[in-house]
């Protein structure tokens, strides 16, 4: 099995006010994240915006991720296309860059059966050497993965595992118990880290944790160490931050945190637009509580 675990965040891709990707914080970010001692990184994900995302810009997000974290920690890359063709083809050229692992969401636009959506996983994982973690995120593709799906896939070796984004954590729980031995299982809901990791899961792919990665960290560390109190205390402030994620259109949220807290996030790309004055006033008044600014 390819182990993958701990806190892996689901990084943000920073804008320049011309509306170009901003490489240079890209790279403070990553540092930031590495200082805040998580246990990887996942670029050009839903966070990231990988719609919105040249293949060029995708590509340089990788090389400017291994200049900066580059064999420290490892850099997990999201290749998911619509098409089979456009994602093993994506995977391939990621490998070539340098990507130590390969994240693959479902099709989106359409809706293929268990069967074809088998064939899709088998032709990238098929596609290359790299460990390859599977995303469930029905609420956004409308496909999901199910248990037996993901028991089908361990065929092949370079099966890592799944992250779940689901939310229903019965799902989660058939994961694990589906994966032990052989794949590892992690939380796709923030406010599922802590319950994902007492019951058998390895971690978390965490959207907050790209802009607080303290708090992500410290659900890990506290369980890992046997305090489960103040691991769920982290888990209850970094849910708290979750809940705003309806203050905005996904990742917007995300991007003013990490403006609050100083670093040029910049806006998303339309058709999402950033926070409004008062949404933005509501958020800042949560982070200062909860002493981030």
């Amino acid at each position: 099995m390819n182990e993958i675990k701990g806190i892996i965040p689901a990084v943000i891709t920073p804008f320049e006010d011309k509306g170009g990707v901003n490489y240079g914080e890209f790279s403070n970010l990553l540092f930031f994240l590495l200082k805040a001692g998580v246990h990887g990184v996942f670029i050009s994900g839903n966070a990231g915006e990988f719609y919105a995302l040249s293949t060029e810009e995708k590509i340089s997000l990788i090389k400017t991720a291994r200049k900066a974290v580059g064999g420290v920690i490892p850099i997990i890359f999201g290749s998911g296309c619509a098409t089979t063709a456009d994602t093993a083809a994506l995977t391939r050229r990621a490998e070539a860059e340098g990507a130590d692992m390969i994240t693959v969401i479902t099709p989106y636009l359409i809706k293929p059966s268990e069967d074809e959506l088998f064939e899709h996983f088998a032709s990238v994982l098929q596609a290359t050497r790299l460990p390859v973690l599977l995303y469930n995120n029905p609420a956004v593709t409308s496909v999901p993965v199910s248990a037996k799906l993901a028991e089908r896939l361990t065929r092949f070796d370079n099966l890592a595992g799944i992250k779940d984004s689901s939310g229903d954590f019965a799902l989660t729980l058939d994961f694990i118990q589906t994966g032990k031995g052989r794949f590892s299982v992690l939380a796709g809901r923030d406010s599922l880290i802590l319950s994902t990791l007492i019951h058998g899961g390895s971690g978390a792919v965490s959207s907050v944790a790209s802009a607080c990665p303290e708090l992500a960290a410290t659900i890990y560390r506290e369980f890992s160490a046997g305090h489960i109190d103040a691991a769920l205390e982290a888990q209850v402030k970094l849910a708290s931050i979750r809940r705003q994620f309806s203050l905005g259109t996904f990742p917007s949220v995300i991007k003013e945190i990490l403006s609050l807290r100083g670093f040029h996030a910049g806006a998303p790309r339309l058709p999402v637009k950033p926070l409004s004055p008062e949404s933005r006033s509501i958020l800042a008044d949560l982070l200062k509580k909860l002493g981030f600014l």
